[in-house]
C-alpha cells in the first residue's frame, strides 16, 4: 500500500491534456535523442540527474537547491572537477586523505559516514548512504518533508565546512557538524507549515541532546571475547566526549548564506 502512496505523490502533479501522447528522450533539452546526450548519461560517474526535477519542490533556500541541483549534475567543483578544468596538485579530500569526489565528500569519507550514523539514530533510516539513496525521498516530498530537510540540510553543512577548511583554514572538533547542521535547521524553520516547524523543532532537541552526550564505553562488534576468559580493555571504544561549549566555525554566527 505504502508503494501506491508513492506512486499517487509522484503522479498527482502531472497536467493531462487532450494531446496525443508522444515519447520524449528526458535526458535532452529538446526532448530529442542524441548519442551525445545518452554518452552524458553513462559517463555521469555514477551520479545520476535522474532527481533534479523534485529538487525546486524542498522546502528549502534556493541558493540549497542550486547547491543540489549542481550536485545532481555532478558540478560541484571538489578537486577531481576541478582537475577537469586546470591541473590540480592536490586532489585529497579535506576531511582525510582519500581522493575527494562529490560522491565521497557527501557520503564515503569517514567524517561523513560519522555524521550519516548519527542521523540513523535521529530519523530511524538507514540504508546504502549514496546520492541516489537520498533523491528518492525527493520524489515524496510530502511524505518525507521533514527527512529532507534534515538530510539536505547535513549535505549543504558538510560543503559549507568544507569550504572553510579549504578556504580559510579553518579547523573543527568533535561534534561540529551536527552543531553546524541544527543551526541551519533552526535557520530554515520559517519555510515549513507552523505543524511541521514544531516537529522539526523537537527533531533538532534530540540532536542537540545527543551531541551533548556525555562520552560512553560500548563494546566493540570487531572484538568478540572468547569462552571463559575476561573483556580486556581493547575489547572497548571509548567514545571521544565533544566540549562543553558548542564549537563552530571562527565566523559561523555571522554566516550570511540565508
Amino acid at each position: 500500500m505504502n508503494l501506491w502512496y508513492d506512486l499517487v505523490s509522484i503522479v498527482e502533479d502531472v497536467q493531462l491534456n487532450g494531446e496525443d501522447d508522444q515519447i520524449i528522450w528526458s535526458f535532452s533539452s529538446n526532448g530529442k535523442f542524441s548519442v551525445q546526450s545518452l554518452y552524458a548519461v553513462i559517463s555521469h560517474h555514477g551520479v545520476k540527474p535522474v532527481f533534479v526535477h523534485a529538487v525546486w519542490k524542498l522546502k528549502i533556500p534556493p541558493r540549497v537547491q542550486i547547491f543540489l541541483w549542481l550536485l545532481s549534475k555532478n558540478k560541484l567543483l571538489t578537486r577531481d572537477n576541478l582537475a577537469k578544468r586546470r591541473e590540480v596538485f592536490d586532489n585529497t579530500c579535506l576531511f582525510c586523505s582519500e581522493s575527494e569526489s562529490i560522491h565521497h565528500m557527501s557520503f564515503d569519507c569517514c567524517v561523513t559516514k560519522a555524521l550519516w550514523a548519527f542521523l540513523v539514530e535521529i530519523t530511524n533510516i538507514s540504508g546504502e548512504w549514496s546520492y541516489e539513496f537520498v533523491a528518492t525521498f525527493w520524489l515524496t516530498n510530502k511524505k518525507h518533508l521533514l527527512t529532507n530537510v534534515i538530510f539536505v540540510a547535513a549535505l549543504w553543512c558538510l560543503w559549507k565546512s568544507r569550504n572553510k577548511l579549504c578556504f580559510q583554514g579553518a579547523i573543527w572538533s568533535g561534534m561540529e557538524l551536527v552543531l553546524w547542521t541544527t543551526k541551519t535547521l533552526r535557520s530554515w524553520k520559517p519555510l515549513l507549515a507552523e505543524a511541521d516547524g514544531e516537529k522539526l523543532d523537537q527533531i533538532v532537541q534530540k540532536m542537540e541532546l545527543e551531541a551533548a552526550c556525555p562520552p560512553r564505553i560500548c563494546w566493540s562488534p570487531s572484538r568478540q571475547p572468547i569462552s571463559g576468559s575476561h573483556p580486556s580493555a581493547s575489547d572497548f571504544i571509548a567514545v571521544t566526549p565533544p566540549s562543553c561549549e558548542p564549537v563552530l566555525f571562527a565566523d559561523a554566527e555571522n554566516d550570511s548564506d540565508f
